[in-house]
């Protein structure tokens, strides 16, 4: 129902935000995940923040929201997709791609990406698919979405064969999941101008100055530089 904030910290200068959003739905007629998505790529997004539907109840949509929680932009979007419900749909409708063509919908919205950089693709429940049938779904969202299946995707289980929260155990998963982060963090630098520090700030204006006393003495110089050519001319 909300927007959660889960910071991570290295210093008091120095850490990023996650929010985890509400799931949208397949069914969306009214185009509210569109509508969502642009109210936040504008606006931002802050600690509680309501996440509204239309089939909502007037007793859930009250905004818990307050203005000690700061309002942060939107720097970097994961998109996470089930698999296993996207497959399901292509084999019970022969081939129908409703569940992936809202996907599609969300993953291909111009506000999520970032220059040329698309979302972050994550794929959970694939572990309920056997090997082939999880390949084969990756090779299809891959194709529909028009992405590499070997970047800018990652499948993340959620169970291991021995029903453990995948998490806690499993190398393999925790490896793409820091991958994962690890590439937000590269896309949404991308989007911060560099903060120069006292030297850098000293360096910048000493090279700026240099460039003006460089430009002014060529400048003078080519004024000089005429009456001689005109005289030359007339020897």
């Amino acid at each position: 129902m909300m927007l959660e904030e889960h910071n991570v910290t290295r210093s008091m200068r120095a850490g990023f935000c996650v929010y985890d959003s509400r799931g949208f739905d397949y069914d969306d007629r009214q185009g509210e995940t569109l509508v969502e998505l642009s109210e936040w790529t504008a606006d931002g997004v802050k600690h509680n923040q309501m996440c509204r539907r239309s089939g909502d109840s007037p007793a859930c949509v009250t905004n818990r929201s307050s203005s000690k929680f700061a309002r942060r932009q939107v720097n970097c979007a994961m998109v996470v997709a089930n698999m296993a419900d996207i497959y399901k749909d292509l084999v019970n409708t022969g081939g129908g791609l409703k569940c992936l063509e809202a996907t599609k919908q969300v993953f291909c919205y111009h506000g999520l990406k970032r220059g040329n950089q698309n979302p972050i693709l994550i794929l959970t429940h694939g572990d309920k698919l056997t090997a082939t049938d999880r390949m084969n779904a990756r090779t299809k969202i891959c194709e529909v979405l028009g992405i590499s299946e070997t970047s800018g995707v990652y499948d993340i289980v959620c169970m291991t064969e021995h029903g453990v929260a995948a998490e806690e155990c499993d190398p393999v998963t925790a490896y793409a999941l820091t991958e994962a982060v690890y590439r937000a963090l590269l896309i949404s630098d991308m989007s911060h101008t560099p903060k120069l520090n006292h030297t850098g700030m000293a360096i910048y204006w000493i090279t700026w100055l240099l460039n003006l006393i460089g430009s002014f003495f060529a400048f003078v110089a080519r004024i000089f530089n005429g009456p001689n050519q005109k005289f030359d001319r007339m020897k």
